[in-house]
């Protein structure tokens, strides 16, 4: 009877220690836990105090941006531009600033939206000089950039060319009434076809085509060869009409009484 009983409180002592050691196990797992959790929050804490807090934190660039000191030119500018917007019935707040090549930057914010439009220095100039067109130049592509950008307007579409005015005359057959044209004026530096003269009777016409004979069409450029050999033809055509008035052997024809 006594050693059932002490067996039966051995194996209870036993279940109740591996009890308590599992317990004491797990609450160690819990502490660890709760101590690194701790020391992450001192960390971060720690670190919250070194690092200075941003005031802008959760702001947009358009938000943020603020309008510095402005000169006249730019003054200018800021006022030529707010007119348009108050024209089209935008509240947008607009900043006037100059990149490095002096170029004027147009920047308009609408909420946490910024855009942005390049006014180049040359325009403004002109402008400011008392140049009409240029003043109504920057206008128009302003009002045009805004009211794509915030009225949701399509682009204009970019003029069509002008047809290139035609200089050539139309032939004569195609001219109405079927009238010749009258002969184009004759480019300068170009020689006059010579005319045509009749070879002496007896005597053959000179070797090869002269120009004037060759059909050319007036006005038409000829070589140097071609007005060399125009020359000689219209010399042998003199020379020949001359020799043809004398008779053979060099005396005058005998004049009737």
């Amino acid at each position: 009877m006594s050693s059932k009983f002490l067996t039966y409180w051995s194996l209870a002592f036993a279940v109740f220690f591996i009890w308590i050691i599992s317990i004491a196990v797990a609450l160690a797992d819990v502490k660890d836990e709760f101590l690194e959790k701790i020391h992450k929050q001192w960390v971060a804490r720690g670190k919250a105090r070194l690092r200075p807090a941003n005031p802008l934190a959760g702001l947009s660039v358009a938000e943020t941006l603020t309008s510095p000191a402005r000169t006249e030119a730019q003054e200018w500018v800021f006022g030529e531009v707010s007119r348009i917007a108050g024209a089209l019935g935008l509240a947008v707040k607009i900043i006037v600033l100059q990149d490095s090549t002096d170029h004027f930057l147009v920047h308009f914010a609408q909420g946490s939206r910024l855009v942005t439009y390049r006014v180049d220095k040359a325009w403004v100039a002109d402008a400011r000089a008392g140049k009409a067109d240029q003043r109504e130049r920057i206008r128009r592509v302003v009002e045009q950039y805004l009211r794509v950008e915030f009225l949701g307007e399509k682009p204009a579409p970019p003029p069509a060319a002008a047809p290139a005015a035609t200089t050539a005359a139309a032939p004569a057959a195609e001219r109405p009434g079927g009238t010749a044209a009258a002969p184009a004026a004759q480019p300068a530096g170009t020689t006059a076809p010579a005319a045509a003269t009749p070879a002496a009777p007896g005597r053959a016409s000179p070797s090869g085509p002269s120009p004037a004979a060759g059909g050319a069409a007036p006005g038409a450029d000829t070589t140097r060869e071609e007005r060399i050999a125009a020359a000689r033809a219209k010399a042998e055509a003199i020379k020949a009409q001359r020799e043809g008035g004398k008779p053979p052997g060099g005396t005058p024809p005998p004049q009737g009484s």
